[in-house]
Formats: C-alpha cells, sequence, structure tokens
C-alpha cells in the first residue's frame, strides 16, 4: 500500500458506507427465516471461536449472565394484558 491508497481509504465516506450497511443487514435480516438468523449467528460466534479459543471465558459467561438477569427483570416487570 501506498501513502496515496491509505489517504483515500481514510477519507473515504464512512457515514455512506455506515448507512449501505445498515440497508443491507436490514434487508438480510427481513428476508430470512428464523433457522437462516440462527445459523447466521452460529457462524458469529464459530468465527470468534477461531479468532479467541478461549471465547467465552468465565468472565464473559458471567457478564452475559449478569445482562440476560436484567432483562428478565425487565420483563417480569411489565405488566401482562388479557386479551
Amino acid at each position: 500500500m501506498d501513502r496515496d491508497a491509505i489517504l483515500e481509504f481514510a477519507r473515504r465516506d464512512w457515514s455512506r458506507l455506515d448507512e449501505a450497511k445498515t440497508k443491507f443487514w436490514t434487508r438480510r435480516k427481513r428476508d430470512r427465516c428464523v433457522a437462516d438468523l440462527l445459523a447466521m449467528g452460529d457462524e458469529l460466534r464459530r468465527h470468534a471461536r477461531m479468532l479467541r479459543p478461549d471465547w467465552p471465558g468465565a468472565d464473559d459467561r458471567a457478564s452475559d449472565r449478569a445482562v440476560h438477569d436484567r432483562v428478565a427483570e425487565a420483563l417480569r416487570a411489565v405488566p401482562v394484558r388479557s386479551r
């Protein structure tokens, strides 16, 4: 890579790239079934494990559990309406 290529990369319109990514993933998620989305998540998990075989560690799991506990508590606090 030369100096001009690095400058061109650094000066690209990052907000436009973000918008394109958002549109891509919105369409992709909308057009997929639950099984496809679960498979996509599993691919991401396998990729993370390839990069960090020790992931998730005990701290990661504890942090995830804390988030799940907070979400579960918040959901239990929502009143249930009968139809």
